[in-house]
């Protein structure tokens, strides 16, 4: 079958050309009776915004189907069961919750009957976000592509997993039907954020295409809508930091939001908790802050949170959770779970429940909530540069601690990719001193004393 693969730089419109081209497919007529598109993509993030792009499209008329690569595999697994080999489940069940559907769903896919009878379904795919794919899920659009139409977008340098070979993936797209090289940046005007990011991505100083301004004795690197500078913040003056990302935030127009490569780090936690909370003043009188926000975390991390300050039983009875969990109830996840139990104890007459229950039901309502997008914002927000893929943003601050682990190309990659989710203005706030002539902010070589290559 035929297939079309988009690749380009971040902004140069991937997932706007793949909805295009699949408009035109669909207008000539590839969808009969029955028929539907299938987008896929890794992430529920990436599948809720592709559903919204869809939607947007008249010409898919609803007769579209966006999922995960993993509920994808589940579904077929399931309802093509009767055809999984021992084998083939053996070496599903080494795998992971998540790895061993997609293995299984791979196997089938060789199968050219059932690969017939998911074209019948689904003659056209859309591949989103493909750079992520690892060798199940690269299986599993192998298989798909022998029997259906595949629109497919990526970008080599957006892969965020460390250490991760992308060659083999991105030639066997390259070389599986007709590509489209895409290298107008779209998503934003602002030429310093396009130079700042351009840098990054080749492995350049970014210095070198910005301009320093010095003000009381600090000096930040500037070009137009970017911002590089340190903050010599350490966990005795996190309000260092703090004050930095206010005064970032009181100088843009519209929502402003947080990005770092580790939520984690104690320097960049605690100076948000006093964001959310402190009022400066400027040396006119005037005053700005204080700054709520919301952090935007992965379903488990939703999920753990939620559950971090409740002391579950082991095993107790519907009445007793029901007293522990009450007063919790104002978080949408709790109630449903209290709900869900309530449920099993009328319909099923269960009087009785275990931790690892009650825990599974708050974790499956977070999951159900973020794939309906029901997730409640206050304020900012602030998430990981890994949450932020394949989003876009008005106003981005990019907190980069030395807690960032990887090698050079990792680090480049995920500065990158927070760097160009900005649309007007994207500041990178380095912590501690003397760090902007290292990786990734500059070559090795650099760091080292020594002409870059």
């Amino acid at each position: 079958m035929t297939f079309d693969f988009f690749e380009g730089a971040a902004g140069t419109g991937k997932t706007h050309n793949l909805v295009g081209r699949a408009g035109e497919i669909v207008q000539n007529g590839i969808l009969g009776e029955g028929h539907k598109l299938l987008a896929l993509t890794f992430m529920n993030g990436a599948r809720r915004r592709l559903d919204v792009r869809l939607g947007e499209n008249p010409a898919f008329r609803r007769r579209f189907d966006c999922q995960t690569f993993d509920v994808f595999a589940r579904t077929l697994a399931t309802r093509r069961r009767s055809l999984i080999t021992p084998t083939m489940q053996a070496q599903a069940n080494a795998l992971n919750e998540f790895d061993g559907p997609c293995a299984l769903a791979a196997g089938l896919l060789e199968n050219e009957a059932v690969r017939k009878w998911v074209a019948r379904s689904f003659p056209l795919i859309l591949v989103d976000e493909a750079q992520d794919l690892d060798e199940y899920r690269l299986r599993i659009l192998q298989g798909l592509s022998l029997s259906s139409r595949i629109v497919a977008a990526a970008d080599a340098f957006q892969c965020l997993q460390n250490g991760r070979d992308t060659a083999p993936l991105m030639g066997w797209l390259d070389g599986a039907g007709q590509t489209h090289r895409l290298t107008l940046v779209r998503r934003t005007n602002q030429r310093g954020l396009i130079d700042a990011a351009l840098a990054v991505r080749e492995g350049r100083d970014m210095k070198t295409v910005l301009t320093a301004r010095t003000a009381q004795n600090r000096t930040s690197w500037n070009g137009v809508g970017f911002r590089l500078l340190d903050a010599p913040a350490t966990q005795a003056n996190t309000g260092l930091l703090a004050w930095a990302i206010a005064n970032d935030i009181s100088q843009r127009q519209g929502p402003v939001v947080i990005l770092t490569p580790d939520a984690g780090n104690a320097i960049i936690r605690a100076a948000l908790n006093t964001l959310q909370t402190r009022q400066w003043s400027r040396n006119n009188g005037a005053t700005f802050g204080p700054y709520p926000h919301t952090w935007d975390r992965h379903d488990n991390e939703e999920a753990n949170a939620l559950l971090a300050e409740i002391a579950l039983p082991e095993n107790a009875s519907y009445a007793d959770f029901c007293t522990l969990l009450t007063p919790l109830a104002g978080q949408a996840p709790i109630a449903q779970a209290l709900s869900r139990m309530d449920r099993l104890r009328r319909t099923q007459g269960q009087a009785g429940f275990t931790a690892a229950q009650v825990t599974e039901f708050v974790r499956e309502s977070v999951r159900n909530r973020a794939r309906l997008g029901l997730r409640q914002q206050r304020g900012h927000l602030a998430m990981t540069i890994q949450r932020a893929k394949n989003r876009e943003f008005p106003n981005v601050i990019v907190l980069w601690p030395h807690t960032a682990t990887g090698s050079p190309e990792h680090l480049r990659r995920l500065l990158y990719n927070g760097i160009t989710r900005a649309q007007n203005h994207c500041s990178v706030i380095v912590l501690g001193q003397n760090r902007l002539s290292a990786p990734p902010f500059a070559p090795v070589a650099v760091a080292q004393g020594r002409p870059a290559e």
